[in-house]
């Protein structure tokens, strides 16, 4: 018999997007840590692109187990992804019931539970290196969640 020898595939940036993905959608924090590197940045662009600076690693795991907590019943579709080798773009549709403050790092000041369901859409550009997600920059559409939660100005 031949020495054969096998290669171990190295996971694709879709493969790794889609276990936080999959993390995301069972609200699964830890999973989605774990998929992420130390210098991790979550830019969640929902107000002013240039004034609010992206979320450091910290604020980002403050940010998910606040989300999770506002809307404990949720569904977050994959409506379209486009991959390379160092970024991967996911289109989604995000639907949850609003059961817990949106406090922050997510909203200062903090918006009360309201009880009302929600659906948004939005696209989350993933930047990969070295087998861990750098950065998720997140478009939501904001205008879309006040109306759905009846928020006034």
């Amino acid at each position: 018999m031949a020495d054969q020898k096998f290669e171990v595939q190295k996971p694709t940036s879709m493969d790794l997007i889609a276990e936080y993905i999959h993390a995301l959608t069972h609200a699964d924090f830890v999973a989605m840590q774990a998929l992420r590197s130390e210098s991790f940045e979550l830019d969640w662009v929902h107000a002013d692109a240039f004034a609010d600076a992206p979320l450091t690693h910290a604020q980002a795991n403050q940010f998910w187990p606040v989300w999770f907590a506002a809307f404990s019943e949720m569904d977050y579709e994959v409506t379209r992804t486009i991959a390379a080798e160092q970024v991967v773009v996911v289109q989604w549709v995000f639907r949850g019931t609003h059961a817990a403050p949106l406090a922050p790092p997510v909203f200062d000041p903090p918006l009360e539970a309201t009880g009302k369901t929600i659906r948004i859409r939005g696209i989350s550009v993933f930047d990969i290196a070295a087998d861990r997600i750098q950065r998720e920059s997140m478009y939501i559409d904001l205008a879309t969640l006040w109306v759905e939660l009846g928020v006034t100005p």
